[in-house]
């Protein structure tokens, strides 16, 4: 969950709304009484929630924690420690087993409420200022617990949260690990096809000049594409996006270097056309791929 600051940020919430909010609590404080009875009476009226106040003791007390949640609405500084006290709010909301919309129907109840009584009694010049402060305060009270209330709900969706969140941080250790080989792989690879580069100018040096020049053209092809990989593994590695159309094109560039080799060296029709016809279907793909990239 994001931090008060960053909540209050995207609410709006200004040192305007905290002066707003002291002009409030002298308006709504005084029916903190008021407010505990209509808000007990309100949830008594679910038979869900009446089960929860079967004895005079669990009545009173619960009557209290409204007030001083009510109070802590109006005075508290929405802070990192008002943020602790909402979470904690749906966390024990989702342990008794009360239902998601039970919350915002009760937000909804706390907010007639208090637009009631300062429409009556806030100074007309100041009421405007005064209803969005209350909008908005109310808003971001109901986000925090409505979050939170998600967050616990997928804890208990998990068999065993803790594992879970273990495995999960086993399996990203892993697929960096797993990164790291592919990345080893490939650069021995890369020293493969410098070798083969190597030999293929020897070749045509020492040997066959238009096999070699051939070869030698291709091993090229194949280092520059080693080369992409190289730099995609690295951003890879670094948290950036896996791209597939590399590896197409490393494929592409392996059949262009067999047609390469296959221009002077006695290839049967049926081996060159598959050469041809592969070479053309990559190079669909790549180009289908290109234009839904763009």
């Amino acid at each position: 969950m994001e931090g008060m600051d960053e909540i209050r940020r995207h609410f709006g919430f200004t040192g305007q709304d905290e002066e707003n909010l002291k002009v409030l609590a002298e308006i709504l404080l005084p029916f903190t009484q008021d407010f505990s009875n209509a808000f007990y009476e309100f949830l008594v009226e679910d038979p869900h929630m009446a089960l929860f106040f079967k004895t005079e003791a669990a009545i009173q007390k619960r009557k209290g924690t409204i007030g001083v949640w009510f109070k802590d609405l109006l005075t508290g500084s929405y802070n990192i420690v008002h943020l602790m006290k909402l979470k904690r709010i749906g966390e024990v909301h989702v342990r008794i087993g009360l239902k998601g919309h039970y919350v915002n129907a009760a937000m909804h109840f706390v907010r007639s409420y208090c637009l009631r009584q300062t429409v009556v009694l806030a100074d007309p010049e100041r009421r405007t200022d005064l209803l969005e402060t209350l909008n908005r305060v109310i808003d971001l009270n109901l986000n925090v617990m409505t979050s939170s209330y998600r967050d616990a709900e997928l804890k208990k969706v998990f068999f065993s949260y803790k594992t879970d969140s273990a495995l999960i941080r086993w399996s990203e250790r892993m697929v960096q690990g797993l990164n790291l080989v592919l990345m080893i792989g490939m650069v021995l690879m890369s020293v493969g096809v410098v070798s083969l580069l190597s030999y293929d100018v020897f070749t045509a040096f020492t040997s066959d000049l238009q096999m070699g020049v051939i070869k030698a053209l291709g091993s090229l092809l194949l280092l520059w594409m080693f080369i992409e990989l190289l730099h995609t593994q690295i951003n890879v590695l670094k948290g950036g996006k896996f791209n597939v159309r590399i590896f197409l094109e490393l494929a592409l560039v392996a059949f262009i270097r067999k047609l390469f080799v296959a221009t002077v060296e006695s290839k049967d029709p049926v081996s060159f056309g598959l050469l041809l016809g592969g070479t053309i279907i990559l190079g669909v793909i790549l180009f289908l791929l290109a234009k839904a990239e763009s």
